[in-house]
């Protein structure tokens, strides 16, 4: 038996701790001749889904006092656990219920079979009209309009939903985010909650993560809903005002997460309802929305805002002096290198000479010409040249004609993309271009706060149970798995950590070699990595053991071979490194 005792040094520890299950133990080495003991705290956040464990030096006649905490990392692997075994049984009973309207869904096959193609669109008129004297959505009009576009698919573009795909629509339907393996289906899938939502009068929103998926999805899946009455939209880079309000005027509307983001900035900035181009004319959004690849637009990307800017005059000579002034500087003499959060701290001797070799009293001081402080200009001199490499994190444009930046997730360089505050100038003073005008940012969003806008959010994509936690919190979204049409052949192993990426590349080649790759009779092999840098460590490491690869990272001269590097990938003995794309797994 454990006897649990409350002191107060762990009511003062509860009370800090809101929305907080806590349990207090003594620790067996308590002393009770020095009249001090320590205990242990243990803390779940219901909210969060996190734990702590925190050990506390209480003195036994001043309770109140001495508290130290040291995280545990074995609770939290077991709270962690709890937590994954909660939610496994949750979605289990969850899907279960959903089964049940899977088979009356299936009842209805037969009798919507029989109807002909004007009986159908005449199905869309009479959905709206039920919804619009108040028939609940998700009551039996849910099952009717899955059979409906069910059976319309088939007729327009021979492809049924199987069940488990009905399974992701009802998921869909109820605002939560479906975990569906590669290749089953999930764009076909998004059909189902686009057309019933669609059908209350308000836009239902697909988010793709690039122009060539929404296009694709949009012409091909369109083509359901155009046949049972509904119009649908796209929304491209390089539409003007008119075409944008036209597409989003629709009752569904495929558009990219970027497209999106920009479209609602720019809303913002309208001065009349009448420059604005998202439904309802009042820069807000309403109605459905489903994300396609949603780990990688609401987890990865989340955190990165979308900026409007105006260009205004950039000081090009200051730029140029800096740059100079910090090819001088010396790492550790002048300045310290915090390469974790990709920053420059000069010290005191640092700020010292800066200010002596440009014969100012401060750094911080405004000049009088009112073309800035010294301070900033001189700071991202020295992480231009300390942190910012050159076909890395940038490239020079041809002709000279600026500094683009590098994905360094895919290796594409983002094309009218800039860093702010000045850095992108100081990268061009570094290369000896001509300095641009700067930019002054005017309006900006997170994909983060974007998406939460939504009143009815849910998503797709095949990686989700890993940030269940982080999606549950930010976006109150439950992901739920789906079942796979058939059984899944591929045999997954357990992870490998290893201490060192040196240690984690000779494993990888050593797995390579053992398939066969490289060599005409053996298995075609994908490795996927984290970022360009890590793809290239391993060819090279590949190409020691004389094994040929295909690098597929979107660099711009690996650009013109991309499709026909992924038309061969699945030759025998292929080796194929590819960085994590999103929307390329079905391709390859």
């Amino acid at each position: 038996m454990v006897l649990f005792s409350l002191t107060g040094a762990a009511i003062a520890a509860l009370l800090s701790a809101p929305n907080s299950v806590a349990y207090l133990a003594p620790q067996l080495s308590n002393s009770v001749a020095t009249g001090k003991s320590r205990a242990f705290l243990a803390t779940y956040n219901t909210k969060t889904s996190s734990s702590s464990l925190a050990f506390h030096n209480v003195d036994n006649n001043n309770p109140t006092q001495g508290i130290s905490a040291l995280t545990m990392g074995f609770m939290e692997e077991f709270m962690t656990g709890r937590d994954d075994q909660t939610r496994k049984a949750a979605n289990e009973k969850y899907l279960a219920e959903l089964q049940k309207r899977v088979e009356r869904i299936n009842e209805l096959e037969a009798s919507i079979e029989e109807l002909g193609d004007d009986e159908m669109v005449a199905k869309t008129e009479e959905f709206r009209k039920r919804l619009a004297k108040g028939e609940d959505i998700n009551g039996q009009i849910l099952e009717e309009a899955f059979a409906v576009v069910r059976e319309a698919a088939w007729r327009v573009i021979e492809q049924r939903h199987y069940d488990v795909q009905l399974l992701g629509g009802l998921i869909l339907h109820d605002g939560r985010l479906a975990e569906m393996a590669t290749g089953e289906g999930k764009t076909l899938v998004s059909t189902l909650p686009c057309y019933l939502n669609a059908l209350s009068g308000k836009t239902s929103f697909v988010i793709t993560v690039n122009d060539y998926l929404a296009r694709r999805d949009m012409e091909k899946m369109g083509q359901v809903h155009r046949y049972l009455g509904l119009t649908v939209g796209l929304i491209q880079a390089g539409m003007n005002e008119e075409e944008r309000k036209k597409a989003y005027a629709c009752d569904v509307v495929y558009v990219t997460n970027s497209e999106l983001g920009f479209d609602y900035l720019r809303d913002h900035l309208a001065l009349s309802p009448a420059q604005t181009v998202l439904p309802g004319n009042t820069g807000e959004f309403d109605g459905f929305c489903v994300v396609d690849e949603a780990d990688s637009v609401l987890i990865d990307e989340a955190r990165t805002p979308l900026i409007i800017s105006k260009q205004v005059p950039a000081p090009a000579n200051k730029y140029r002096a800096a740059n100079t002034l910090a090819e001088n500087l010396k790492e550790v003499v002048h300045y310290t290198v915090d390469l974790k959060n990709k920053n420059v701290i000069l010290n005191e001797r640092g700020y010292k000479d800066c200010e002596k070799a440009l014969g100012v009293q401060s750094l911080f001081e405004e000049p009088a010409d009112a073309s800035g402080a010294w301070a900033p200009f001189i700071i991202n001199a020295v992480k231009a040249k300390e942190l910012f490499n050159k076909d890395i994190e940038y490239t020079v444009l041809p002709d000279n004609k600026g500094v683009g930046i590098i994905d360094s997730f895919t290796g594409r360089v983002l094309d009218g993309r800039r860093w702010s505050d000045g850095l992108h100038q100081s990268i061009e003073a570094k290369e000896g271009i001509e300095v641009s005008e700067q930019s002054k940012v005017i309006a900006k969003v997170t994909y983060q706060a974007l998406f939460r806008q939504f009143s009815r959010l849910s998503g797709m994509t095949g990686t989700a149970m890993t940030d269940a936690a982080e999606l549950e919190f930010t976006y109150n979204l439950k992901v739920t798995p789906v079942p796979t049409a058939l059984p899944i052949a591929r045999r997954d192993y357990p992870d490998v950590a290893f201490r060192t990426r040196e240690a984690a590349n000779k494993a990888l080649v050593k797995e390579v070699v053992a398939a066969g790759g490289g060599s005409p009779e053996g298995r075609p092999c994908l490795i996927g990595t984290t970022s360009v840098m890590q793809s290239e460590s391993i060819v090279k490491a590949l190409a020691e053991e004389g094994i040929k690869t295909e690098l597929l990272n979107a660099l711009p001269e690996n650009a013109a071979r991309e499709s026909e590097i992924v038309a061969q990938a699945g030759r025998p003995g292929v080796v194929t490194v590819a960085t994590n794309m999103a929307g390329r797994g079905t391709d390859i």
